[in-house]
C-alpha cells in the first residue's frame, strides 16, 4: 500500500477497500460508445440514415435487376414472367418501397389515384395486362404528363412494379379516383 492509495473509511471483516480510479483507456472507450450511440439513434432512428429495412429493398432490387438481365436473355417479356413475379413476397415488398418513393407523388400512396389514375380499380387508359403496364411503366405517357422510367430505373424495378401493379387491383382503398379508361379484367388461367 502506497501513500497515494486512497482507503475507504469502511471495513467489512477486517477488509478495507481501495479507491482505484477506472483507467484511462476504459473511460474512453465508455464515453465513445455513449457519443456514438447518441449519434446512431439521431441519425438512423431520426434522421435521413437508411434503415435495415430500405438497405434490405435497396440490395434485393440490384439482386432482381441482375437475374432480370439473365432472364431477359432468354427471351423477351410476356405477361406469365411478370405475373410469375407477384408471387415473390419479398420482391413485391421492393417493389411497394420502390412504388412509394417514385410513383406515390401521383398515384396516392395506396394507389388510389391523386394526379395520375387510379390503379386499383380494374380500368386502364393504356392497357392493364403485366406486359401494357410494364410499357406503360417504360416508355411513360408524355401527353399525360408521365415520364419514361427506362431512363431512371433498370428493368427489373419496372418488371417489378408491373407485377405490384396488378396485385393492386381490387384492394378498395379509401377515397379512390374514379374509374378513368376502359375495363380490363385479368385473362382466365389455362
Amino acid at each position: 500500500m502506497s501513500e497515494t492509495d486512497k482507503v475507504f473509511e469502511h471495513e467489512y471483516d477486517g477488509i478495507t477497500e481501495y479507491d482505484n480510479p477506472l483507467p484511462g483507456w476504459w473511460l474512453f472507450l465508455f464515453w465513445a460508445t455513449i457519443f456514438f450511440s447518441a449519434w446512431y439513434l439521431v441519425y438512423y432512428q431520426m434522421g435521413h440514415g437508411e434503415s435495415v429495412e430500405q438497405q434490405y429493398d435497396r440490395e434485393m432490387l440490384a439482386l432482381y435487376d441482375v437475374q432480370m438481365k439473365q432472364l431477359l436473355k432468354l427471351g423477351p417479356i410476356n405477361d406469365e414472367m411478370i405475373s410469375g413475379f407477384a408471387a415473390k413476397p419479398d420482391m413485391m415488398s421492393s417493389a411497394k418501397g420502390l412504388f412509394a418513393q417514385r410513383c406515390a407523388v401521383c398515384h396516392g400512396q395506396l394507389a388510389q389515384g391523386n394526379i395520375g389514375p387510379n390503379l386499383t380499380d380494374a380500368y386502364w387508359l393504356h392497357g392493364g395486362q403485366p406486359t401494357q403496364i410494364y410499357n406503360s411503366i417504360s416508355e411513360g405517357v408524355p401527353a399525360k404528363g408521365m415520364i419514361a422510367w427506362k431512363t431512371q430505373l433498370p428493368a427489373g424495378q419496372m418488371l417489378a412494379l408491373a407485377a405490384y401493379l396488378r396485385t393492386l387491383q381490387g384492394s378498395n382503398p379509401p377515397n379512390p379516383k374514379a374509374p378513368q379508361g376502359d375495363l380490363s379484367q385479368p385473362e382466365a388461367k389455362k
